[in-house]
């Protein structure tokens, strides 16, 4: 692959989306979500219990923006940005033209999918961004800011999971709308899956249940970060961060976070790659 080709296509692929406005939507959100939560609850809970219950974490209070989002808003949006990758440049009938021009199909598929992931890497710094500064002007002095650099590593690495998904099913059906029903309906299904899980788990004390909810798609890449936060934090502190993932991590090895991310990860790439690369490329789909 030439890297000059490739770095094109991701630059087209980075304009395309914010031509369609869908990363000007979602960075709307990033934004709700990275400052309301905090403004919203210094003016409401001004001099109330609340206020008082917090005050022990003020210092860490940035754990919640930035982990809040990673369970729900980080694996939806990665589905929202790529499962129409692929799939919307055959709606309009731009992918026979693109590919008529001297490039290979690996430039197109690694550009297209750089692209998307780039997008994706901005709005999770933005929202880092955005609760930290939040916290700090509402909350005071922020600590522990020195693993910000491993929370984002981490977090771009355990969002390949559902990016990769969302990216296959988008070459898969070649239809944006599809893609989007499908990646969103296998995310859903396996969150409530796994809380079904682990209230069996907690009912029966049968280890069976956790050992099931240990390889569904959401737990390693909703486990890892905080795997590797924890560690970090005052143990007073593991309270709220189990409060801003949900529950807390359900892996206990993060090797073996890591090996599942890259599992499914891996199989979801090939399989696109490979789909994209043996079938033709149609005319504008309809």
């Amino acid at each position: 692959m030439r890297p000059g080709v490739v770095y094109t296509f991701l630059r087209y692929e980075i304009k395309r989306s914010i031509a369609r406005r869908k990363i000007i939507a979602l960075g709307f959100f990033t934004l709700l979500i990275g400052t309301a939560p905090y403004f919203l609850i210094s003016y409401v809970g001004a001099g109330s219990r609340i206020m008082q219950v917090l005050a022990p974490y003020f210092g860490y209070l940035w754990v919640v923006g930035v982990f809040l989002p990673q369970s729900f808003f980080v694996p939806f949006t990665s589905i929202l940005i790529s499962g129409g990758a692929m799939s919307e440049e055959y709606e309009q009938g731009t992918a026979e033209l693109l590919l008529s021009k001297p490039v290979t199909k690996a430039e197109y598929f690694a550009g297209k999918f750089l692209g998307g992931y780039a997008l994706l890497v901005f709005l999770i710094i933005l929202n880092m961004v955005l609760s930290v500064l939040s916290a700090t002007v509402t909350f005071g002095q922020q600590l522990a800011l020195e693993t910000l650099p491993m929370v984002f590593l981490a977090q771009i690495f355990a969002v390949l999971v559902f990016f990769g998904i969302g990216f296959m099913f988008g070459e898969l059906v070649r239809r944006s709308s599809l893609s989007y029903i499908i990646s969103s309906a296998l995310f859903f299904t396996t969150e409530i899956v796994g809380l079904a899980l682990t209230i069996i788990y907690n009912l029966t004390g049968t280890d069976l249940y956790r050992q099931i909810q240990l390889y569904l798609p959401t737990s390693p890449g909703a486990s890892l970060v905080l795997l590797l936060e924890k560690p970090h934090l005052p143990t007073t502190v593991s309270t709220l961060l189990n409060f801003a993932s949900f529950g807390g991590a359900v892996e206990t090895s993060i090797p073996f976070a890591v090996s599942l991310i890259l599992l499914y990860f891996g199989a979801a790439f090939v399989i696109a790659f490979v789909f994209f690369e043996r079938n033709d490329i149609s005319r504008k789909i309809s």
